[in-house]
């Protein structure tokens, strides 16, 4: 499974749309997510066996009283799931009013031999 299959399996069951990289369609609450750097995390006998990715994961909603529930689900699946928390903005864009938090996790994914 990609990084990318990995975080759509963690974030569906937040119960709202959820989009690599950019949205689709008119949902006003959804979450978007891409990675933005990638690295070697342990080589063994010359190959890669753990590749570390940063993601970062968006909220967006335009609900404010459900802005900060649904950003503790979010990062509470991305946590439990083993990513570690690296950072975190709450962001209101005022050209949209919506209400965007960004966080930032890391986490190491074991290549498949």
């Amino acid at each position: 499974m990609s990084i990318y299959g990995l975080i759509d399996e963690i974030l569906t069951p937040v119960g709202i749309p959820v989009f690599p990289i950019a949205k689709k369609g008119t949902p006003t609450t959804y979450i978007t997510y891409s990675q933005y750097a990638e690295e070697s995390a342990l080589i063994i006998n010359d190959k890669e066996t753990h590749t570390g990715y940063y993601i970062q994961v968006d909220l967006w909603t335009k609900d404010n009283m459900k802005y900060v529930e649904l950003s503790e689900k979010i990062k509470k699946a991305l946590v439990d799931a083993g990513f570690i928390r690296r950072a975190s903005a709450d962001l209101y864009e005022t050209d949209t009013q919506i209400y965007h938090k960004g966080m930032r996790f890391y986490y190491v994914y074991k290549q498949s031999n």
